[in-house]
């Protein structure tokens, strides 16, 4: 049974008290009897958490029921205001500006884009011309603040109100609010996600997994989280940190490249931004072993993947892939009987890696709408909102009956517009 590190060295320092506490010609004490009954009480923890990581699972795959805000604005906010969004050039960042348009023109707003937010070198100048807009609110992502910093204090400075989607626990000055797609959000889907690869690697495998993150605050609070979690419930397991920025002009080469040579099996991408490409390469990769591709943020792409691949096989009860075990040693068998080696070939097949897939949901469509929202609610003078967004974790098995707009993107709840609207007291 696993015990995490800290939890060892609390044991280590109770037990350290306690024999300190007894007198040295007690006869009643048992030293061994003692420490016997503290590591069965540590493991019988671990267990549990582990027990209670797995029986998550089921929760974070239904759909969900709320868009995250019950409130109504308490007054209507003037029309005729002009929002405008740094833009990234992600297909993501791009999804929500678009949705930030259609929400705001049911306010009778108008969003602009600025371009220049995908660098560190040209982040300052986009948040300086967007502050020399003077618009009545600007919506920046995580990534690059400190570039930022400059900007930012000059629009706090302007009275101009900032809403950060995608920025992690520590902001700088200037940025309003960060809990849209923040901190807290993307702390549970590592949670998650770290959950999902312990309760579905290998009976005896120590999962290996490499991280193939972008430089964004929330996304390092993410990755954190992964670590943390799957650390916890998997003392042998490993990540290793795969950094993709401006430098990475080929992801899906860097992924495949990478994998090449890793001895884990698990791939996770920190955005669905960095998936295309990837599974088509990853199928002609010289790899140790099938590739399970998981991630944050799923595409519209990645979601129709998974709605065309067959599930996994139910799981073993320690969260183990038992099935897929007991089929690579029995082939394993066979093949020793004919003299073939099998020191190479590895415990799963494309197929069972491929129905191991798993992506968390962030609905960008609905993030676009939130944005609004929120500038909504500042500028009237309400409390923000900071719900979390609608959101769930997608496999094989439930990725056929998760709620999609009309283009495949994820949005968890159908009506999630005409709720917003109602909030804002439009017909």
């Amino acid at each position: 049974m696993r015990r995490s590190l800290v939890a060892a060295a609390l044991t280590a320092g109770s037990l350290l008290l306690a024999s300190c506490a007894m007198p040295a010609d007690d006869p009643n004490w048992n030293a061994e009897e003692a420490e016997a009954v503290e590591f069965a009480e540590d493991d019988a923890e671990a267990a549990a958490e582990e027990a209670d990581a797995v029986a998550s699972l089921d929760t974070a795959l239904a759909n969900p029921t709320s868009i995250g805000v019950d409130a109504p604005l308490t007054a209507a906010p003037d029309s005729g205001l002009v929002i405008i969004s740094l833009s990234d050039g992600s297909e993501s960042d791009a999804l929500v500006a678009a949705s930030m348009t259609e929400a705001a023109e049911a306010l009778g707003w108008t969003v602009e884009e600025v371009a220049g937010a995908e660098s560190e070198l040209t982040a300052g100048d986009a948040i300086a011309e967007a502050v020399a807009a003077a618009p009545a609110g600007i919506r920046i992502s995580g990534s690059f603040l400190e570039a930022m910093a400059d900007g930012l204090a000059a629009a706090e400075t302007a009275g101009i109100p900032v809403v950060c989607t995608g920025c992690g626990s520590e902001v700088v000055p200037g940025v309003t609010d960060a809990s849209l797609n923040g901190a807290e959000q993307n702390v549970a889907w590592g949670e998650v996600l770290g959950a999902y690869v312990f309760a579905n690697k290998g009976v005896d495998e120590d999962a290996g997994v490499e991280v193939f993150r972008l430089p964004s605050g929330a996304i390092g609070e993410f990755a954190a989280s992964f670590d943390g979690t799957l650390s916890t419930l998997c003392r042998e397991c490993s990540t290793t940190d795969e950094p993709i920025d401006e430098l990475v002009d080929d992801v899906p080469f860097f992924v495949s490249d990478t994998m090449s040579i890793s001895l884990g099996r698990w791939a996770l991408l920190t955005s669905g931004d960095l998936s295309a490409g990837v599974p088509e390469i990853l199928e002609t990769t010289d790899v140790f072993e099938p590739v399970v591709l998981i991630g944050r943020a799923a595409s519209a792409a990645d979601i129709a993947v998974l709605q065309g691949t067959a599930p996994a096989e139910p799981l073993a009860a320690d969260g183990g892939d038992a099935i897929a075990a007991d089929e690579a040693e029995a082939a394993a068998e066979e093949a020793a009987a004919l003299g073939e080696d099998t020191a190479e070939e590895g415990l799963a097949t494309p197929e069972q890696a491929a129905s191991l897939q798993a992506w968390t949901a962030l609905p960008y469509p609905v993030l676009g709408w939130r944005v609004i929202d929120q500038f909504a609610r500042i500028i009237v003078g309400d409390p923000v909102a900071t719900g979390p967004l609608p959101s769930q974790l997608i496999t094989p098995v439930n990725a056929g009956e998760v709620v999609l707009d009309e283009a495949g993107n994820y949005i968890g709840i159908a009506d999630f517009k005409e709720q917003l609207l109602a909030l804002w007291g439009v017909k």
